[in-house]
């Protein structure tokens, strides 16, 4: 017998016959055969009896009194049959969305599984995802600026509603106190493209810029652009992008509201050359 594998030897279960068969283990297999053949005998009452008795005894004397206890199969030797789980024939399917897993209540086990043990990655970058803090953050931008000390401009995302004006936007950048947008791009989802706008919290050199107001910028960022934001570093020639985020979720949809009297600073808009721009983390 192979390792990872069941074997039946002389099952003689019913309709059985001395049947000597071997499962592996980790994969599907279907028993198929016409009527009375033996499946049922087989997998049901030699298998998954031999199985479920298995589990049975290991639980107390007090605990196995409580449960439906299956009758030992007549079988000459059962290997490597672990504990197992049965749907029988005869139950009703409750919705056509019934499944083992859903039947057995596993379903629920597994997404908690899932959750903690799989790998988030982002679908445009292919990039792990990992969750980031103010500190995090300030520690890869100055890991990120340490050869060469570029000019960085903190940015946060704000999404253009299709019906937006550009003073409209302007009316409500300037009553927030924000003058600069770094650049506005085209952002593709499943119900087409939408436009959002990187509007600048801060500009600095991270070598002769204070912790504090560095800080400050990505806290700001970082609300604004409801846990996303990108740092801009380099000449506006030979820009990089970095990414990062707090939250797995899309920026929220600005809500404007056109205002009697337009606003008295003029926004300044610059654009960043999107061809010279890469992301370097997601």
């Amino acid at each position: 017998m192979t390792q990872g594998s069941i074997r039946i030897t002389g099952a003689r279960q019913h309709n059985l016959k001395n049947l000597n068969v071997d499962f592996k283990t980790g994969e599907l297999t279907v028993v198929t055969g016409p009527s009375g053949s033996g499946k049922s005998s087989l997998v049901f009452d030699t298998l998954f009896a031999e199985g479920q008795r298995r589990y049975v005894e290991t639980f107390s004397a007090y605990a196995r009194q409580f449960m439906d206890r299956m009758d030992k199969p007549q079988v000459d030797k059962v290997e490597g049959v672990p504990a197992a789980i049965a749907i029988d024939q005869t139950n009703p399917v409750r919705s056509s969305r019934s499944t083992v897993g859903t039947m057995t209540e596993l379903n629920d086990h597994l997404k908690l599984l899932f959750a903690r043990l799989a790998n988030l990655y982002d679908r445009e970058t292919a990039q792990p995802v990992r969750h980031d803090s103010g500190e995090t953050i300030y520690a890869q931008i100055l890991e990120k600026a340490k050869l060469n000390n570029p000019r960085l401009v903190v940015t946060f995302p704000v999404e253009l509603p299709s019906n937006t004006t550009a003073q409209e936007v302007e009316q409500w950048l300037s009553a927030s106190g924000f003058t600069r947008v770094q650049a506005e791009r085209e952002v593709a989802t499943p119900s087409g493209s939408r436009k959002m706008l990187d509007v600048v919290a801060d500009r600095f050199k991270i070598e002769s810029a204070e912790k504090v107001r560095v800080m400050e910028a990505i806290e700001l960022a970082l609300k604004r652009g409801s846990g996303r934001m990108s740092v801009y570093a380099g000449e506006e020639e030979f820009q990089e992008i970095w990414k990062f985020s707090t939250a797995c979720i899309a920026p929220k949809a600005i809500s404007v509201t056109p205002s009697p009297r337009p606003a008295s600073s003029r926004l300044t808009h610059r654009m960043a050359h999107a061809p010279a721009a890469k992301a370097l983390a997601a």
